[in-house]
Order: structure tokens, then C-alpha cells, then sequence
């Protein structure tokens, strides 16, 4: 069993004391997010977990947490969000010296392989246009190369409720996304990330990103897992993601709505 950490909320950064408590009681009670009515108790135990894997955009409040994990044998690695986008758009998420202090301290303790960076997702905007995009990335992947050896990216989805919350900021605007302009983007993301020898894959996508040359991968990654502890994972597709997903199965802890961060974009977030 896989334990995510969280699509649906940022639980290392702003919920470390709820973690802990949840990895002392060795279990964690977990609504249905679509049936808050329906709940299941979820054993943390090591002779239950397989791994877990995280998603963050700051994991130093929860860097206790990890430590213990680490000396308990718990297989994990981390994938951590960066987008460097103005505050309008991204209100309470740390800033680049922040980040790049998680992959230092990250990366020393637990290797490069186990953190990763999410550039996503890429926003299209007069406020983030390809030029932003391009100087913006260069920065982040200069700085980071050197801690980690992977970069997941996606596209923005155009969610009806995330749509409105952009339409709310009057000097913000989506510029149009043609295929010939993302391609043309994601190749030189691409080669950028190239330059710094990052491995570079898609989360969730499909054709327009292999004309840019982006393969598309797993977030929730069996062979990862495999590779770096040695594990026995046979790969069962998550069912409960979207079609392009290629995540292994787990079991997510978190809850919609209920992330401090509040990006704008987010479709965890599902307020206006």
C-alpha cells in the first residue's frame, strides 16, 4: 500500500502536528472525497506501508517528521511544487530562497533522487507569458539542478470553479493556448531542462507534450520505488485518476478544501 501525502492539501507544510498524531496512532481515519459520510481507517504501520510518497511546497515544518521516517525505514521521496508566479496568483506559498533551501536540506539528508521538482502547473497569461516562462524556469532549474535530478510538468486545467477565482483579479488575463505555442514553449522547457541534465515528464498529459519530446510519467512511481529501495511493486493503475494519469494505486490522506496555500489555479481548492 502506497500512502500520498497529499494531492489534496499541503499536509507537510501546514498540518505537521495532524501528521504526527496520525503516525503515533499508527492509523488515520480517511473520508471518501466525494461521500464525506463515508470513511476508512487506514493503517501507517511499517508492516502495512509500502512507501510514501509527498507532495509539498515546503517540507522543512515536517522535516522532524521525515527525519523519523528515515530511521524507522519507511521507503518515501518527495516531489516539491515551485513555480516562482506573482503572489496575485500564488498568496501564501514560500519564496525561492525557501525552496531552494528545502532541496538543500532535502537532498542532503535523503539524496537527490528522492526530491523532486514540480514546475506546475504552466499558466499562460499576460502576467506569466512564454517569456516569463522561459527566464522564470532557467532561474529555477539553474538554481535547483543541483539537488534534484527530475522536473515533472503540466499544463493549467481550465476548471469552471478555478476560472472564475482568475476572473475575480481584473488586471490578470489567460492568453489564448494554441497548440504551435505550447509546443514551441514545453521544447524549450524542455531543452532548459536538458541544459541542467534534468530529467524532464509530463503529469497527466498526453499528445501535445510528446511533440514537444516530454514523455509522459507516473507522480506515484512504482519503478522509482523499486529502484531506489529495492522493493517488489507489481504497477496497478490508480482508477480513481484521470485517463492520462499513469500513478500507481494509493491512498490519498488529505482533504479538499481544505489547503492554507490558496493558489489560485488549485484544483484541491474548490471554492471560489
Amino acid at each position: 500500500m502506497i500512502i500520498s501525502v497529499s494531492r489534496r492539501t499541503d499536509i507537510l507544510a501546514h498540518y505537521p502536528d495532524l501528521f504526527e498524531k496520525w503516525l503515533k496512532n499508527g492509523s488515520v481515519e480517511v473520508s471518501n472525497p466525494f461521500n464525506s459520510g463515508q470513511k476508512r481507517k487506514v493503517s501507517l504501520s511499517k508492516k502495512d506501508v509500502d512507501a510514501f510518497v509527498f507532495w509539498t511546497r515546503n517540507a522543512l515544518p515536517s522535516l522532524y517528521l521525515l527525519k523519523k521516517l528515515e530511521q524507522n525505514n519507511y521507503p518515501f521521496y518527495l516531489m516539491i511544487t515551485y513555480t516562482g508566479y506573482p503572489q496575485m496568483i500564488e498568496k501564501n506559498s514560500p519564496d525561492f530562497e525557501t525552496t531552494l533551501y528545502n532541496f538543500r536540506v532535502l537532498s542532503q539528508l535523503f539524496s537527490k533522487e528522492r526530491v523532486i521538482l514540480r514546475y506546475d502547473p504552466i499558466l499562460l497569461s499576460n502576467i506569466t507569458d512564454e517569456q516569463f516562462h522561459l527566464e522564470n524556469y532557467k532561474k529555477i532549474a539553474g538554481a535547483l539542478h543541483k539537488n534534484t535530478k527530475k522536473v515533472i510538468v503540466s499544463l493549467f486545467d481550465p476548471y469552471k470553479f478555478v476560472l472564475k477565482r482568475l476572473k475575480q483579479i481584473e488586471e490578470f488575463k489567460l492568453l489564448e493556448v494554441t497548440e504551435e505555442r505550447v509546443v514551441n514553449l514545453l521544447s524549450a522547457v524542455r531543452q532548459i531542462s536538458e541544459n541542467f541534465s534534468l530529467e524532464i515528464q509530463s503529469c497527466c498529459e498526453g499528445e501535445i507534450f510528446e511533440k514537444a519530446g516530454i514523455k509522459n510519467g507516473a507522480c506515484i512511481d512504482y519503478e522509482l520505488l523499486n529502484k531506489i529501495f529495492s522493493l517488489d511493486l507489481i504497477y496497478e493503475k490508480d482508477k480513481n485518476q484521470r485517463k492520462n494519469c499513469l500513478c500507481h494505486k494509493s491512498i490519498d490522506l488529505g482533504t479538499y478544501n481544505t489547503c492554507p496555500s490558496k493558489c489560485l489555479y488549485c484544483y484541491a481548492n474548490k471554492t471560489k
